[in-house]
């Protein structure tokens, strides 16, 4: 089996079908279909079930889907050090969308600072779009609050943050218990972000649920939303501090809970970095624990 083989199959589960992926990678259909099943007959197992003249990937399918896009990620970047000399400058980094406006910025200027033959992207995203990244290889290390679950990657709390309850300054109440802030408007992140998934656990906790007045991906919209008196946001500190400090939102105080997450520096279980994507790592985890 070569990298070939393995290049084929992820493009087969990421086109969604062997005619997309033939069409992709410049080949004949036959032959990307030959690839697959050289695969399933050499390693005597089975990647797709054929339903309704579909591929849909087994259990062992998607677990090996994982694999190999870890094995395609570690041949790039076998090549691409090998062409520097061992150094690789390049290097990807994952961001939740919180701490890509509260840390990156100045994580950046630091880069640029004191790593400047490095050269950086960066992928921003919820927690677990950056999890997903590194997991496959896609990303070489994050920064992100909230759980991460796959038993594939390594986490390093590095500090955390505080949610608040934030409104346009109108509204004169200045503490609400769960129960009472169940009633009002409620201007939230959408389900699965780290920010819905602790205030959820928590109402849960209280056999309390909310049906937001609005939600989003989006921590902005959410801030604008509540200033125009449009609900009450449940968003982290770090993102509506200023707003607070001046006067375009307040803060209401939840009696009887505190909604605090932590961050973690999360990378893959088998990641190798060489010295120079040790440094941007380390960089990382010294400015994201100060931001904390």
């Amino acid at each position: 089996m070569t990298i070939r083989h393995l290049k084929i199959f992820i493009y087969v589960c990421e086109c969604g079908g062997v005619t997309k992926a033939a069409e992709a990678l410049h080949m004949v259909q036959p032959a990307v279909s030959t690839t697959i099943s050289e695969l399933e007959k050499f390693y005597n197992v089975s990647l797709f079930d054929r339903i309704n003249q579909r591929l849909v990937l087994t259990p062992m399918g998607k677990e090996l889907l994982v694999k190999a896009k870890n094995v395609l990620a570690g041949f790039d970047d076998f090549e691409t050090a090998a062409n520097f000399g061992g150094q690789n400058p390049y290097i990807r980094i994952g961001s939740s969308l919180t701490l890509g406006k509260t840390v990156l910025p100045r994580y950046i200027s630091l880069i640029k600072e004191r790593l400047p033959n490095l050269k950086p992207s960066f992928f921003i995203n919820r927690t677990a779009a950056i999890e997903e990244k590194i997991e496959c290889g896609a990303i070489d290390f994050g920064i992100v609050e909230g759980i991460v679950r796959s038993p594939y990657l390594k986490i390093t709390p590095i500090g955390g943050d505080r949610l608040i309850a934030v409104c346009s300054p109108r509204d004169i109440k200045k503490s609400v218990c769960l129960e009472e802030l169940t009633k009002y408007p409620l201007l939230l992140r959408e389900i699965g972000s780290a920010s819905r998934d602790l205030l959820s656990k928590n109402l849960a906790e209280r056999h309390l649920s909310v049906e937001p007045f609005a939600e989003s991906v989006s921590n902005e919209a959410l801030v604008s939303l509540a200033k125009d008196g449009n609900g009450i946001a449940i968003l982290p500190e770090g993102i509506v501090k200023d707003a607070i400090e001046h006067g375009s939102l307040c803060e209401l105080t939840i009696t009887d809970a505190v909604l605090m997450r932590t961050h973690y520096i999360v990378t893959h279980k088998n990641k190798h970095f060489n010295s120079l994507c040790q440094a941007a790592f380390h960089l990382l985890s010294e400015q994201a624990a100060t931001c904390c």
